[in-house]
């Protein structure tokens, strides 16, 4: 599975991070989410679906 995140929707709100912190992390210059891993095995999805569940603006998105 591919992760994207829309740098113009990002505003730093780091629920990313909390639910998937192997694959997102926060840039200390820019304040917005940065991915670790751009694509994910089976082991990493469930994470990454509530951190996009869990995202206020909506800027992660999925790809299989």
């Amino acid at each position: 599975m591919n992760v994207k995140i829309d740098l113009g929707k990002c505003d730093g709100y780091a629920n990313c991070v909390i639910e998937a912190d192997r694959v997102f992390d926060i840039d200390d210059g820019t304040g917005q989410a940065v991915l670790l891993t751009p694509v994910i095995g089976p082991e990493l999805a469930d994470e990454v679906r509530r951190a996009q569940a869990r995202c206020p603006v909506q800027a992660i998105r999925l790809e299989d």
